[in-house]
């Protein structure tokens, strides 16, 4: 008999639901189980039981409309039975139901490509079904996917990968070598049209577990992934392609270089163009990941002696009306190019392919014109002719396929000082390249490039540095070359103006807000860094968004889970930049509750300290990082002030307000006047304790320091901290403290006078026996006739008043 207690009711409700949902009655479990949870809310059994029931019906839902489309009979369309499709919601079998119905049929009339790749990517238990498939018959699902489209192949690959989808490690690894294996004939297997799949699925592979491939990477295996590198194939392969030929050179080491060697070789000696096209294309692409080996096949006796008349042997084919092979010559272009990396090849190819690359300048246009050009650039290095330049700019700007080649070609010569200056008075050319630089992701590190030669100042060399050149080329019996004036910080300014005015950092913030290597990251902060010199620059730059994007990138590159081996020197960059900025700029008009100001303090506070990358101390970002700080610890938000004391104030105070460099003390005595306007800040030097009277000591003794500035902001921040009792008691507690307060009162300059004034007043106007101490000393030190000696001549009334107010509590 039933319990007629409310929890012997929702058992037994329970037990029906169960009943109700084996027979199929999904209605009748979901009334049951509603019942129960009115009873009892909270009771985890029932919750989880209705969650189960309706995902359950979810699940039937999705399977009947899926099932539906797949009939092609247009009473669901793909985009319904997508949304019906809750992958994680599925039970196992409704999971495994599914893939049967999406894979089970060679008749299917609708694409099943998108929801095939929604069902392996979101569903576990789909995955698992996945890899069951592969064990057992690796091909039939092979072909099933790949048939299905670009999404489901993917997500079937990713599965051979995934290793919570198997039931053991030696399955998995089974599994990977037979789908390698597909992937391999598949690349080989005539008439496919999609081959950058399998080439993706290879690059992947070999990238997160090459190990269980590495055996199959055999002479059929290279030469199916390096004759995917053909210059006629689509980008998408070729693109491909290198990452597979770079990580399967990189798994089999010698052996692999090996297989790369004899492939190139075997392709040279048959010598049909085909053959030459793949073997050029190969090599060229392989010339930076292996360049030893490249270089030494590239060097082989008579290759490049021959290889311009063989070209030539092409040209003169089509001039007797035979087919000529443009790609061929194009190859050929693009390997001359790649080995301008190693110096003897450069050398080679200047010798005895400078005459044919010139006149492939003036007879081509188009991708061979820019490309014979760029090697030209490479080749003559700081010589190459002022019409090769020309040439290039046109190219660069021209939209056509040729410009990426233009513009590569330009990186290298606007390392000429006389070139950045040409394209620098070339607007048109600059703004193509703003264009270029926000349009066509595969010209940025060009263009970026480019506006760096452009934009770098000559660094500038201490003493120490000179000398040492000096001695370097009296051993080497030279003279020092004579500094190029294009080059002087005046011209390089101008040219700077110039990037500029053509909305470059529009540019660069475009292209910074999607992922970017950590290349293309370093140049953009290497030009916003040269166009933040000029101080008439800044307002501009920060009008253009500059700050922010600064602040995003500094961002990125400290939660970089993987930081580059370049991204400390970038994040330093980052931060020059941004104090560069920083200071001069009203800072009320930059940041925001978007932006907030602790952000930009956080990232100017690592410049204080020694740079543990610099082989020589650098002092000019730690002084530009104490301006800018400076400036934002002057905004009545109180957040810098309290950051800079929190975090910064050791290294302020150990490192810089003792330094021996002038210009380095005097930004730091500015920036602690500032720091005066927090009550934390009087209290490092007015709390009473020991280290509060040290510092308190130092800061007096800046007040007597040769440099008029230090003297000012010294004397500015004892007038703030006088006005508390414990300051006022420590400097009389001080043999010439007074003496130096009166000091400033006879200094000649008149801000000085005038801080003085205020920090006497506050000594002799302290209560108590602190006051009566101070009204003492100072008579004792003449303080009467100094501050009357001092007033003459001063026309402020409020200096004025400060200083009557001094005579009369002197008596």
């Amino acid at each position: 008999m039933p319990s007629s207690t409310p929890s012997g009711r929702v058992a037994s409700l329970l037990a029906t639901a169960n009943e109700r949902r084996q027979a199929g009655d999904i209605e009748q479990a979901v009334k049951a189980l509603r019942e129960a949870s009115h009873l009892e809310p909270t009771n985890p059994d029932v919750q989880a039981a209705l969650k189960s029931v309706q995902a359950g019906d979810e699940g039937r839902r999705a399977g009947n409309l899926v099932q539906s489309y797949l009939t092609g009979d247009g009473k669901v369309t793909e985009q319904q039975a997508l949304q019906s499709l809750h992958p994680q919601k599925l039970t196992a079998a409704q999971a495994t139901s599914l893939l049967d119905n999406l894979l089970g049929s060679t008749e299917q009339v609708a694409p099943i490509d998108a929801l095939l790749a929604a069902l392996i990517n979101g569903s576990s238990d789909a995955r698992s079904s996945v890899a069951i498939r592969v064990a057992n018959n690796a091909a039939e699902i092979y072909e099933a996917c790949f048939d299905a489209g670009e999404d489901a192949f993917n997500a079937f690959a990713s599965v051979l990968l995934d290793s919570a989808a198997w039931s053991t490690q030696a399955l998995q690894a089974a599994a990977q070598q037979d789908v390698f294996r597909l992937d391999i004939a598949k690349l080989m297997e005539p008439g496919v049209t999609r081959t950058d799949l399998p080439m993706k699925a290879i690059a992947r592979q070999l990238s997160v577990a090459p190990d269980a491939v590495k055996s199959l990477l055999d002479e059929d295996a290279f030469d199916a992934i390096l004759s995917s590198l053909d210059i006629r194939l689509a980008q998408t392969l070729r693109s491909q392609a290198m990452l597979a030929a770079s990580k399967a050179l990189e798994v089999t080491g010698e052996a692999g270089e090996g297989l790369f060697a004899n492939f190139i070789a075997g392709k040279v000696s048959k010598s049909t163009n085909d053959d030459l096209v793949v073997a050029f294309s190969a090599a060229s692409a392989m010339f930076p990941i292996i360049p030893v080996v490249t270089a030494r096949l590239f060097m082989t006796d008579g290759f490049v002696q021959q290889l311009v008349p063989n070209l030539e042997r092409n040209s003169d084919a089509a001039a007797a009306g035979k087919r000529k092979s443009h790609k061929l010559e194009q190859a050929a272009l693009g390997l001359l190019s790649a080995a301008c990396v190693d110096k003897p090849c450069r050398e080679a190819v200047q010798r005895y392919c400078t005459h044919w690359l010139k006149a492939l300048t003036e007879e081509r246009e188009g991708v061979h014109q820019a490309l014979a050009a760029l090697v030209l650039a490479k080749v003559e290095g700081g010589t190459s002719e002022d019409t090769i330049t020309t040439k290039l700019s046109g190219l660069a700007v021209s939209g056509s396929d040729a410009s990426d080649q233009a513009i590569e070609g330009l990186a290298y010569t606007s390392l000429q000082p006389v070139v950045k200056e040409q394209i620098a008075d070339n607007s048109k050319l600059v703004r193509g390249l703003v264009k270029s630089l926000s349009e066509r992701p595969s010209a940025a590190f060009g263009c970026l490039t480019i506006f760096a030669n452009v934009s770098t100042y000559r660094p500038a060399q201490s003493e120490e540095q000179s000398k040492v050149a000096q001695l370097e080329a009296y051993a080497n019996q030279s003279k020092l070359p004579p500094a190029d004036p294009l080059d002087d910080d005046t011209a390089v300014t101008v040219r700077c103006k110039k990037l500029l005015d053509a909305d470059f950092v529009q540019a660069i913030a475009a292209i910074s807000r999607k992922p970017t290597s950590p290349a293309i990251t370093a140049l953009v902060v290497q030009v916003l860094l040269s166009l933040a010199k000029e101080q008439k620059h800044r307002p501009k730059l920060v009008q253009q968004g500059a700050v922010k994007l600064l602040l995003q990138i500094r961002d990125r590159l400290a939660k970089s889970a993987q930081p580059s081996p370049g991204a400390d020197s970038t994040e330093h960059s980052t931060s020059h930049a941004l104090a560069r900025l920083l200071i001069s700029v009203n800072p009320a008009h930059v940041f925001s509750t978007s932006i907030p100001v602790t952000s930009a303090v956080s990232a100017l506070i690592p410049l204080l300290a020694n740079d543990p990358n610099a082989t020589e101390r650098n002092l000019l970002p730690s002084f530009e990082a104490l301006l800018a700080l400076t400036n934002l610890a002057s905004m009545p938000d109180p957040s810098p002030r309290d950051v800079l004391l929190r975090v910064a104030w050791t290294t302020i105070e150990d490192q810089l307000l003792l330094s021996s460099n002038t210009m380095i003390q005097r930004a730091s005595v500015e920036l602690v006047c500032n720091l005066m306007n927090s009550p934390a800040g009087v209290a490092k030097f007015a709390d009473g304790s020991g280290k509060a009277k040290n510092r308190l000591h130092i800061l007096l003794a800046l007040a007597d320091a040769e440099d008029l500035a230090t003297r000012r902001a010294a004397g500015g921040a004892l007038a703030i901290l006088t006005e508390w009792d414990a300051a006022v008691e420590a400097v009389l507690e001080r043999e010439r403290g007074v003496e130096i307060l009166l000091g400033l009162c006879e200094d000649v300059d008149e801000g000085l006078r005038h801080r003085g004034l205020v920090c006497v007043l506050n000594v002799v106007s302290a209560p108590e026996e602190i006051g009566m101490k101070g009204v003492e000393k100072v008579n004792k030190e003449g303080g009467k006739g100094i501050v009357k000696e001092s007033l003459k001549g001063v026309k402020e009334p409020e200096v004025l008043g400060i200083g009557v107010g001094v005579l009369k509590k002197l008596g």
